[in-house]
């Protein structure tokens, strides 16, 4: 739908392919908005779908009353009080997104034609090149343990009341 949209319908950006960034920043920039929005789609709706709940249950805790009486704006409520509170759920889920991300590369730089790691995958599949396929594995996991093992790190800087 995107590329209907965007690319066909309205001319705004290209259908696919990849432009380096020698060519210079703008077609670099141009030719890599849609996969990435497309890519993004999806995760961003689960962040912002985590991010409401997360905010509605700390929202209703009687610090955020106490906080609300005595007069502080709204935008110092949310941002101050509130936000740090509901931070833990929000960054275990982009944790855990790291995984969609990864897989969905190999989507969309197949869809968009975008010479890539994840294009790379479907190359080494295709063609039963077995080395390739367990060193981009090995890549692929390490990066997720690693993301996990940062985000599970941020969490005593989020929430001084964890403890490991």
């Amino acid at each position: 739908m995107l590329i209907y949209i965007f690319a066909i319908k309205l001319k705004l950006l290209p259908i696919q392919g990849y432009r380096p960034l020698a060519d210079g920043f703008w077609p670099f920039l141009r030719h890599l908005v849609l996969p990435s929005f497309a890519l993004g789609l999806s995760f961003m709706a689960l962040i912002a779908r985590i991010t409401r709940a997360s905010m509605l249950e700390v929202l209703s805790q009687d610090h955020i009353r106490t906080v609300r009486a005595k007069g502080l704006p709204a935008w110092r409520l949310l941002f101050c009080h509130a936000l740090p509170n509901a931070a833990v759920p929000i960054v275990t889920i982009i944790g855990v997104g790291v995984a969609l991300l990864l897989g969905g590369v190999v989507v969309t730089e197949s869809v968009f034609a975008i010479p890539g790691v994840g294009r790379l995958v479907v190359d080494a599949i295709l063609h039963r090149d077995y080395p390739v396929i367990q060193g981009v594995l090995l890549i692929f996991s390490a990066t997720y343990v690693m993301v996990n093992l940062i985000i599970d790190l941020l969490y005593v800087v989020i929430d001084p009341r964890i403890r490991y």
